[in-house]
């Protein structure tokens, strides 16, 4: 037996996944009174996998992370970042906190800490 392979790893999202309307933010801020702006793209969607707080899996214990409302996982290529928003049974969610996970030193996917921000 050799262990846990990225492809193994892989196999999760192939299992979990769901799909999401994602929308892209933009931030800029006004040169005159320095107001900042979010614009968010016309959504589209995304694969990724999606749960709640009181579903956490247990497994993401690689040290301390913050508490959202729910969470999402997302391949690398997905390029999910911070004050994105995304909607799922009708509740729409904004991205707090990307970080970085890594299986066997390779990058194989971003955790979303996330908060409900309207519900349908």
């Amino acid at each position: 037996m050799t262990g846990v392979s990225t492809d193994d790893f892989s196999q999760i999202f192939d299992d979990f996944t769901r799909t999401l309307s994602y929308s892209v933010v933009t931030k800029s801020i006004d040169v005159e009174t320095g107001d900042e702006t979010s614009t968010f793209a016309t959504a589209s969607n995304i694969t990724a996998i999606f749960f709640l707080e009181e579903n956490r899996f247990l497994f993401n214990k690689q040290g301390l992370t913050e508490v959202g409302d729910a969470y999402i996982m997302a391949k690398v290529a997905t390029g999910i970042k911070r004050y994105d928003r995304f909607t799922v049974d009708g509740n729409t969610y904004y991205i707090n906190k990307v970080i970085e996970r890594y299986v066997l030193g390779v990058e194989m996917l971003h955790y979303g800490v996330c908060f409900l921000v309207g519900k349908s």
